[in-house]
């Protein structure tokens, strides 16, 4: 076995003779060995099928496979709104709307803090209020100052769903709250 005689025509290795196969995981099977029954066939079938299961590792998607799965079942993008005085917890929050299943859309990630002031605020502004527009919710994360009482204006006046949440017990947990008990900023 293994020797030139064991290649075919396009020099790949030729297919095992019936003799050379392995039915089971412990060997060929010898003249002298003998036949199991039916009923242990079927637990060492069974039993090598649960172990395939187990050892084989699992196929990472594709990109193209990665991508068709997005176009099927596309996540709903969210508004991260929250007021400058919070947005130290940006990343979090983002993580946090990433876990429960959907798309944040964080200004402060992207503009930062108005871009640390290079551009005036109200391009920043208005690219805010394009991507509140583009978002199908929004979600609010603590105290709300005015600009955030104007965000979540524009929200409600394009019938876009918004939920409140506090805060207060970060980086340990976000918790969903009515609009009502939600803290203006002082």
């Amino acid at each position: 076995m293994g020797g030139i005689d064991d290649l075919d025509v396009a020099g790949a290795p030729s297919a095992p003779t019936p003799a050379e196969e392995s039915p089971s995981v412990l060997g060929p099977v010898s003249p002298e060995r003998e036949v199991s029954t039916e009923s242990e066939i079927a637990a060492e079938r069974s039993a090598d099928d649960i172990l395939e299961l187990i050892f084989t590792p699992t196929p990472r998607a594709s990109p193209a496979e990665q991508a068709e799965r997005t176009l099927r079942r596309p996540k709903a993008l969210v508004y991260v709104a929250m007021s400058n005085r919070t947005f130290f917890w940006r990343q979090q929050l983002t993580k946090f709307v990433l876990d429960e299943g959907r798309v944040p859309i964080t200004p402060f990630m992207m503009f930062d803090y108005y871009l640390l002031h290079t551009v005036p605020k109200e391009l920043v502004r208005e690219a805010m209020n394009n991507l509140i527009a583009r978002c199908e919710e929004m979600w609010v994360f603590g105290s709300l100052s005015l600009g955030l009482k104007v965000q979540v204006g524009i929200a409600k006046r394009m019938r876009k769903p918004v939920r409140y949440f506090d805060i207060s017990d970060l980086p340990y947990r976000v918790v969903g709250v009515p609009e009502s008990i939600v803290p203006d900023e002082r």
